[in-house]
């Protein structure tokens, strides 16, 4: 494997595991506001970061490529409204994407076939995650912050294992 992709994909294993501890957070936001629908969600969406995390691990390790455990970025975000930290998800997704983006961009040059077919699941990943973050910055739009329209959502989304 080329050094050049080997170390963006180790770089994105950290990123993949901040992406976990930005979820946790929110996940956090909405504990402490009385929403645990909301929260779940999100921390389940935690648990999903993680899982991305240790595929490209994997990937590297099965690849006999090294993956230095780098320190995580500390991850405190600070909402004034649920549209703020729905929004915020909404942002860090396309963040992701675009260092997705980036590492296929690298196998490409490097003719890494190996790490293009491995990277399409991970595309395909990130239309779905950013779809979810648009739908719920929909949802939370269009219901407002009437309680009874978040009590509804806040339901709904408990249903998320």
């Amino acid at each position: 494997m080329n050094a050049k992709v080997a170390d963006l994909l180790a770089a994105q294993v950290n990123k993949e595991f901040y992406s976990a501890y930005l979820y946790l957070g929110i996940s956090k936001y909405f504990s402490q506001n009385d929403l645990p629908g909301f929260a779940s969600w999100y921390r389940a969406q935690a648990a999903e970061e993680q899982e991305h995390a240790l595929k490209i691990y994997d990937y590297l390790l099965d690849n006999d490529q090294d993956v230095p455990l780098t320190a995580i970025e500390e991850a405190s975000p600070k909402f004034k409204t649920i549209l703020d930290a729905v929004k915020e998800a909404d942002k860090h997704e396309h963040y992701i994407t675009e260092e997705i983006n980036k590492i296929y961009d690298a196998a490409v040059s490097e003719k890494d076939y190996r790490t293009q077919l491995f990277l399409n699941w991970f595309i395909t990943e990130q239309v779905e995650e950013e779809r979810n973050s648009r739908d719920m910055i929909t949802k939370v739009q269009m219901l407002g912050d009437k309680p009874k329209n978040l009590y509804l959502l806040d339901k709904d989304l408990s249903a998320r294992k």
